[in-house]
């Protein structure tokens, strides 16, 4: 009987400390240089033992629920320029990130503007 509640309580011990280090969560919208929402931007990083990446939304939104921790955010889409952002996640925070604001490659540019 003691070694069953014994094991009873590891298991909840256990559980309980898993959340807690998973318990970060981020969001966000990603925009155009016009402001205007950009939709499906990749929105990655990762830690030591597992890849996170999601995709923004049509209204630019994303989020994402990490384990506790320091990470560098990249923001990619085809004919944008990449952005990064670091930032430490802490215990039970949900962080806002402002505006990523999105640039169109100096290549991609050129293919829009007219000659003249």
């Amino acid at each position: 009987m003691k070694k069953m509640l014994l094991t009873a309580a590891l298991c909840l011990f256990t559980c309980s400390f898993a959340k807690v280090l998973t318990a970060g969560d981020i969001y966000g919208y990603v925009y155009d240089t016009d402001k205007r929402a950009l939709p499906d931007v990749k929105i990655s990083t990762h830690d030591a033992t597992k890849k996170y990446a999601v995709k923004s939304s049509g209204s630019g939104h994303y989020s994402l629920s990490l384990v506790v921790g320091t990470y560098t955010l990249c923001y990619e889409k085809k004919g944008y320029q990449t952005q990064t952002n670091d930032i430490i996640l802490k215990m039970n925070e949900t962080m806002y990130i402002e505006l990523v604001i999105m640039d169109i490659k100096q290549d991609q540019e050129e293919l829009l503007m007219p000659e003249n």
